[in-house]
């Protein structure tokens, strides 16, 4: 996160992209709403990811999120869902 204040939200895209970086896909998450800072919303990820409920893509050195990785956790942590 070197180009990101540890305590400060960049502006909410209108669209997200279909891969993301993860303050990206902490934001899609909503977790910029919930009282996560955006070094504690990485780590949330992290949590998740090392659980095995949220999937993410390496490569170049770096973690990004599918879309469609982000929309089937969601579908997961439903109610009711699967």
């Amino acid at each position: 996160m070197e180009y990101l204040e540890e305590t400060k939200w960049p502006e909410k895209p209108e669209v997200f992209p279909n891969l993301m970086t993860p303050i990206e896909a902490a934001m899609f998450l909503r977790l910029d709403q919930t009282g996560h800072n955006p070094k504690n919303a990485c780590r949330t990820l992290n949590y998740w990811r090392n659980r095995g409920e949220l999937r993410a893509t390496k490569f170049a050195r770096r973690v990004w999120y599918l879309k469609q990785e982000l929309e089937k956790f969601l579908e997961n942590k439903t109610e009711g869902g699967k």
